[in-house]
């Protein structure tokens, strides 16, 4: 079958490779669609597989599987909680401690993943499949944030889990919503816009501290962006505000004002897509319009052609939203 494999961040080729045999507890599926994430981009070691935003079709199933049949259709989680440690146990999977790792690629062919990780789904294209993973992503942030009926929510950070997570939480009874985002990004400002962005601060012509808030801050923050960004959003926040972070750089250390933090009653929480979580809820989202995943896939491509994609994701950020590999 055919595979993608990374040499570099932006050296993608394709490689003849055989599959192994299937273990008792995993299955094989027929890649029907496979998004791009920005960690793909991440420096990786030569030849490393990669692509965990995936849908496809049940074609083997190992021995000792049950509760999925041949022809099934799954979306596939990023990885997946044991359920036999502590925090399982006691109800807390999102805190497990054992994550049973998606260790597969889905920029192939064909992938072998573990039964537990697969989720059967009906009702949806495969285009729209890939966006679950992401979606699941934007979710646990929202739920991390603990957005209320009312809330004034910054978004710093307009990429696809931003832009769903705007999408969110104005579903959920925000109030004003503001995008901190680069004025060159366009077409995310676009989407912004209309997905119920209130007003934007351009991060390349002022600072997030220097915006006048009407209320004199934010509720909540929602960060989707380097940790850098962290330090501004605190001085940012009203009194019992909550930042939810993700985000990844390879220069992971701030400073934050622990004075101004401590007064104002701030909370700084962490949001980790591992084990990936909600797609039951992100499928149903998608099956009832509430996520128009048009609006969000902004290219799509074949298997031979990811290493232009890969680049085109690198030096067109302004433009690119969301891109998915359709079979």
């Amino acid at each position: 079958m055919k595979a993608a494999f990374k040499k570099s961040p932006l050296d993608v080729i394709i490689r003849d490779t055989d599959l192994r045999k299937i273990g008792d507890y995993e299955i094989l599926i027929k890649v029907k669609s496979c998004g791009v994430c920005g960690g793909d981009l991440s420096t990786s070691v030569e030849y490393e597989h990669f692509g965990h935003e995936m849908a496809g079709v049940v074609q083997e199933i190992g021995r000792c599987v049950s509760g999925i049949k041949l022809g099934d259709t799954v979306v596939v989680e990023s990885g997946s909680f044991c359920g036999v440690c502590d925090n399982c146990r006691d109800g807390r999977v999102d805190l497990c401690k054992n994550v049973i790792p998606g260790s597969y690629s889905g920029f192939a062919e064909y992938a072998i993943v573990p039964a537990k990780n697969a989720v059967i789904y009906e009702g949806i294209t495969f285009k729209q499949a890939s966006i679950i993973e992401p979606l699941g992503v934007a979710i646990d942030l929202v739920y991390t944030a603990d957005i209320k009926l009312n809330d004034h929510v910054l978004i710093i950070g307009g990429g696809s889990i931003g832009l769903m997570a705007l999408r969110l939480a104005k579903s959920m009874g925000a109030g004003k919503i503001y995008v901190a985002q680069h004025s060159g990004s366009l077409r995310k400002l676009e989407l912004a816009k209309s997905l119920g962005a209130d007003d934007f601060i351009f991060t390349d012509k002022q600072k997030i501290e220097d915006y006048a808030f009407p209320k004199g801050g934010v509720d909540k923050v929602l960060i989707t962006a380097p940790p850098s960004t962290i330090p501004s959003a605190v001085h940012v926040m009203n009194y019992g505000g909550t930042i939810a972070f993700i985000g990844f750089s390879s220069d992971s250390k701030i400073t934050l004002d622990a004075h101004q933090f401590h007064v104002k009653k701030l909370q700084l929480k962490g949001a980790f897509a591992a084990p990936g979580l909600y797609y039951p809820t992100a499928i149903d989202l998608v099956k009832s319009g509430v996520i128009d995943t048009n609006l969000f896939i902004s290219h799509t491509f074949c298997i031979d052609e990811i290493a232009d994609i890969m680049k085109t994701l690198a030096t067109d950020r302004g433009s690119v939203i969301k891109c998915v590999m359709l079979d």
